[in-house]
């Protein structure tokens, strides 16, 4: 999102833009002194408003660094390693600003912490017990923090930078979002939440403008872990307090709103809230003020949502009344349920296929076939019938087994053939 800051009185003249340079710290000294030279030189416009329309055509300068360099507000320009770039947005908890870490040289966003909140050290003292938890978040959908510090009495988080906007600027520019493509969003907000549940942490001020939607369509919760400040809008929020609301009033559990403690199920009531509005336009609890809205949570329903939305699937109403049930025990029991729910609304779970009948027991060997119903009988399968041993098998047995007494015996036979013929002959004569 672009810079809404301007430059406040048009008619003063624009501050000498090289001291003002050297005071940021945003550049380096050797392209400092290169600057000048060639501003001596009359290479560069000595007008400081030229100077600095030259500087952001070069990208040495961002537009946002050229007017309040040009407006004589160069503090806050650099914090801790990191330049900033743009502000981004804005709001009860601080500014967020496009920011550039120098040694990494990597773009995150950076938010600075609202001083009336940064000023109170119960609130400091929670920010950086929470900032330990959130370290550890690593999900596809949460926002991820790089870093967390304090800086010239400035107390910041540096978190991914992710191009896209929030889905509360989503309803703003074109209206509101489409159950099917809602309910897709909000089972990926569930799985963030549910990764940070299970490390702990409850988010406690989850809202529209808190999910952001990435250019390839995916939400990334923001702001784990910050929900445990101050709030100062009182239009809009309580402040925190042993045993006060936290939160943003429109989204808030009736447990939060009545300063009890919370868990995991007290950011499901604030995402249904957050896909109610998201959905219909209108607020779950509307109301004349702050009060009157927390009090409609805790004493009544809201609005069936088929009333304000005709063709909206009967199934989801009844996810969406779960998720803001008034009380947390009739709620999902974890994010990962609810996500589970919200899923199977737009990806229906896909029936297990039948089995194939289970194989007819093999037959023993000596079953005959049985013939079919209602037709012919099968003739019964032909077989060879054994060949009767020859009778000359057992001279074949005797040669495999004994050859040399084969041998012997033909050897004995000529010779009894031939006496025996010797014999007649002679009978003969």
């Amino acid at each position: 999102m672009a810079s809404r800051e301007r430059t406040k009185s048009g008619d003063k003249p624009p501050a000498d833009l090289l001291p003002g340079l050297r005071a940021s710290g945003i550049l380096n000294g050797r392209l400092l002194d290169q600057i000048q030279s060639r501003v001596v030189r009359g290479d560069y416009p000595s007008d400081p408003r030229a100077l600095a329309e030259r500087l952001v055509r070069e990208r040495t300068l961002t537009p946002y660094q050229a007017r309040r360099l040009l407006g004589n507000r160069h503090r806050g320009l650099l914090i801790g390693r990191y330049v900033i770039l743009d502000r981004i947005g804005a709001g009860s908890m601080g500014r967020v600003y496009k920011a550039h870490h120098i040694m990494m040289d990597r773009v995150v966003a950076l938010k600075v912490i609202a001083p009336e909140i940064a000023s109170n050290e119960r609130a400091v003292a929670r920010f950086q017990r929470e900032m330990k938890l959130v370290g550890r978040l690593d999900h596809l959908n949460v926002v991820r923090a790089f870093d967390a510090d304090q800086a010239n009495g400035m107390l910041y988080i540096v978190m991914e930078f992710v191009p896209g906007a929030s889905l509360g600027e989503r309803l703003k520019r074109r209206g509101p979002i489409p159950a099917p493509e809602m309910i897709d969003y909000a089972a990926q907000a569930a799985l963030g939440l549910a990764h940070a549940h299970e490390r702990g942490m409850v988010h406690r001020d989850v809202k529209p403008s808190n999910l952001l939607l990435t250019e390839d369509r995916r939400i990334k919760v923001l702001d784990l872990g910050l929900g445990v400040l101050m709030e100062p809008d009182d239009a809009a929020t309580f402040a925190t307090a042993d045993g006060i609301a936290v939160g943003t009033v429109d989204y808030m559990s009736p447990e939060q709103a009545l300063g009890r403690e919370v868990d995991g199920r007290s950011d499901q009531f604030s995402l249904g809230c957050a896909m109610y509005h998201l959905m219909t336009g209108k607020l779950a609890f509307p109301g004349d003020s702050p009060i009157d809205r927390l009090g409609r949570r805790i004493n009544s329903p809201p609005r069936p949502i088929t009333e304000l939305v005709p063709d909206f699937p009967v199934s989801a109403a009844r996810v969406l009344e779960k998720l803001m049930a008034p009380k947390p025990r009739d709620r999902f029991e974890s994010a990962t349920e609810a996500a589970e729910a919200l899923q199977s609304l737009i990806r229906p779970r896909t029936r297990r296929p039948a089995q194939p009948p289970p194989p007819p027991p093999a037959r023993e060997a000596t079953d005959q076939p049985r013939p079919a119903e209602n037709g012919p009988t099968s003739a019964p399968p032909t077989t060879t019938p054994a060949r009767a041993p020859s009778r000359f098998q057992w001279l074949s047995t005797l040669a495999s087994r004994r050859p040399g007494a084969i041998l012997a015996g033909m050897v004995l036979a000529l010779i009894l053939a031939f006496a025996a013929g010797v014999g007649v002959g002679r009978l003969w004569m």
